[in-house]
This record gives C-alpha cells, sequence and structure tokens, in this order.
C-alpha cells in the first residue's frame, strides 16, 4: 500500500490525475495506471477495465471505499476511479506486485 499511496500522492500534488468514472473513460488513453475502488457500480467496473485493457493499462482494484479513495487523494469527497497520469514503471510494478501480495495472503486459510 506504501508504493500506492505515494504515486496518488504525487499525482494528486503535480495535478497529473483525473477522478470520476467519466473523467477516467476519458483520459484512459493518458493513464498510467487506474484504481477503482469496491463501491463502484459493476457496470462502470466492467467499462473500465475493457477500456482499460484495450489500451493495455494496469488496473488496481483498491481494497476500500470511494470515502477512503477519496480521503487517500486528500479530497473531502467520494472517488470511485481514478487514472494516474505520473508513474514509473517500477512504481506501477510495485503497486500491482503489492496487490498480487494481497490477494496471495488473503487466500491462505
Amino acid at each position: 500500500m506504501k508504493a500506492l499511496e505515494k504515486v496518488i500522492k504525487d499525482a494528486v500534488a503535480a495535478d497529473k490525475y483525473k477522478s470520476g468514472v467519466k473523467e477516467v473513460l476519458q483520459s484512459v488513453k493518458d493513464a498510467k495506471l487506474i484504481i477503482i475502488s469496491d463501491s463502484i457500480d459493476s457496470t462502470e467496473k466492467t467499462k473500465l477495465e475493457l477500456e482499460a485493457k484495450t489500451a493495455n493499462i494496469a488496473v488496481y482494484n483498491y481494497a476500500g471505499t470511494s470515502m477512503q479513495l477519496g480521503k487517500l487523494c486528500n479530497k473531502p469527497f467520494r472517488i470511485t476511479a481514478i487514472a494516474l497520469k505520473i508513474g514509473t514503471t517500477s512504481d506501477i510494478d510495485a503497486i500491482m506486485s503489492e496487490k498480487d501480495a494481497v490477494v496471495k495472503q488473503g487466500t491462505k486459510t
């Protein structure tokens, strides 16, 4: 989660992000990473994932509500999806491998 928080904070500080499903859909081609909260509508989630896959952009399923994602972006409102326009390949790889590690931990019983 540390890598994710850092990249989000850097993107917000540099104003290199788009938030909200409509904005994210319009900026998929410019995005380096798309983050989707647990609160997103399943239809919108499918639409975003399809667009991202077409554009070969990584999608990170944030394990928190849109309120928590908004707070992480330093915003006083809900954010269901955010597209980050900055982030190095190694940053994005680190975020995606953190996600995989969390998923693997969750499947152990």
